[in-house]
């Protein structure tokens, strides 16, 4: 993974309150910054990611002895 330097501001505060949480994890600001962006991208990209759902129906019994004759008449009948 290529890095790439980049300028951020930030409020005081906040930069103070991530420097102070990166130190109790033994962590880099850098790091925890980019965990923090990485972890919101992902929950982003699967919001955005549509769920497929599937809508079945009831048809009733199942109709599992149909023969070919129950869908088709007899040729014979309609030749004239």
């Amino acid at each position: 993974m290529q890095l790439i330097r980049t300028t951020l501001r930030l409020p005081q505060h906040v930069k103070k309150a991530t420097e102070k949480i990166a130190f109790e994890q033994d962590t880099t600001f850098q790091a925890l910054v980019r965990r923090a962006l990485e972890e919101y991208l992902a929950k982003a990209a699967k919001r955005k990611a549509r769920r497929l759902v599937f809508h079945t129906h009831d048809l009733g019994v199942p109709l599992d002895n149909l023969t070919r004759d129950d869908y088709y008449s007899d040729p014979a009948v309609h030749a004239d």
